[in-house]
């Protein structure tokens, strides 16, 4: 009987940890990449692109990882293109002009917030 409470135990916690998202953050999202350094990420990664604070950059690989954005209902998915240093917030962003305008809606503002994004 303690086995199999203790299987069913392991079992909870191991589909638990496996529910549990990355990180969120929550910051401005700046158009365009001013104050970056970008990878050089080839064409084919798309024209939707972000540029995110270095120390958050983790273990993310540029051009390879994925970041999903939110802002006001809209979601959409950019490509790791670079580091951020010109956000006044610790977790501010930029954003390609198609990413910023796939959230914002293309509005006249050049900066979004609350902007929450996360790495896939």
């Amino acid at each position: 009987m303690f086995f199999k409470s203790l299987l069913l135990a392991v079992v909870s916690a191991v589909v638990l940890v496996g529910t549990v998202k990355a990180a969120n953050y929550t910051g401005i999202a700046n158009l365009g990449f001013f104050d970056t350094t970008n990878c050089g990420c080839p064409p084919w990664n798309g024209p939707y692109a972000i540029a995110i604070p270095s120390n958050l950059v983790g273990d993310a690989v540029c051009c390879d990882a994925t970041v999903t954005l939110s802002y006001s209902g809209e979601t959409v998915d950019a490509v790791f293109s670079g580091t951020y240093s010109g956000g006044a917030g610790p977790e501010d962003i930029a954003l390609s002009p198609l990413a910023f305008g796939a959230i914002a809606g293309w509005p006249e503002e050049t900066a979004l917030f609350p902007v929450v994004w996360y790495f896939d």
